[in-house]
Formats: structure tokens, sequence, C-alpha cells
């Protein structure tokens, strides 16, 4: 059996739209929930600037890169899944936070 390793994910997303009522919200209940993710780590968003952040955990058998390939797809799938379809992801941030 692969050793998991445990990935702490940060994602920042800008919309061209102005963002629904409670944007963070939505994005927060997506992560709650969506399947691949471990753990979510709650949602934020700025009106003025258009933004949402987001995060998780993550589990990944085969290291950094399959974390960075996954943790993207799963940010741009939350977004899409909150109703943010035109919303870019700006920022991602991917750290280890444990091998088994």
């Amino acid at each position: 059996m692969a050793r998991m390793s445990v990935y702490e994910v940060r994602f920042r997303a800008r919309s061209t739209d102005v963002l629904a009522d409670d944007p963070a919200g939505q994005l927060r209940a997506v992560l709650e929930v969506m399947p691949g993710i471990a753990h979510s780590l709650g949602a934020d968003h700025d009106a003025v600037t258009r933004t949402v952040t987001g995060g998780f955990q993550l589990e990944v058998a085969r290291g950094m890169a399959a974390a960075a390939r996954d943790s993207s797809r799963l940010a741009k799938e939350a977004l899409k899944l909150a109703g943010m379809v035109d919303a870019r992801l700006v920022e991602l941030t991917i750290a280890l936070r444990q091998s088994q």
C-alpha cells in the first residue's frame, strides 16, 4: 500500500463579475462535502476586490506534483460548484503537513 501524505491547500480566485450573495458561504459549503477533499479549512471573500479564498486538506500518495495537479483541479471544481464559473485562480499554495 502506498504511503499517503497530507497537504494543506490554500487558494484565491478573482471574479470578473460581481459575486453573488455570501460567496464565502457557498464555497465553504462546497468544500465541506466535495469528494476528494479530506478536510475543509473554510472560505472567505473580499467584495471590493471580487476575490474569494478557500482552503482544504488533501491526501495524496505520490507527492508534491500529484498534490499540485489534484489541488488545482479541486479548487477550480469547487469554484464552479459554488456558482463562480468565471472566477480565475490567482494564487495556489500547497504545503506538506504530514507524511504517513
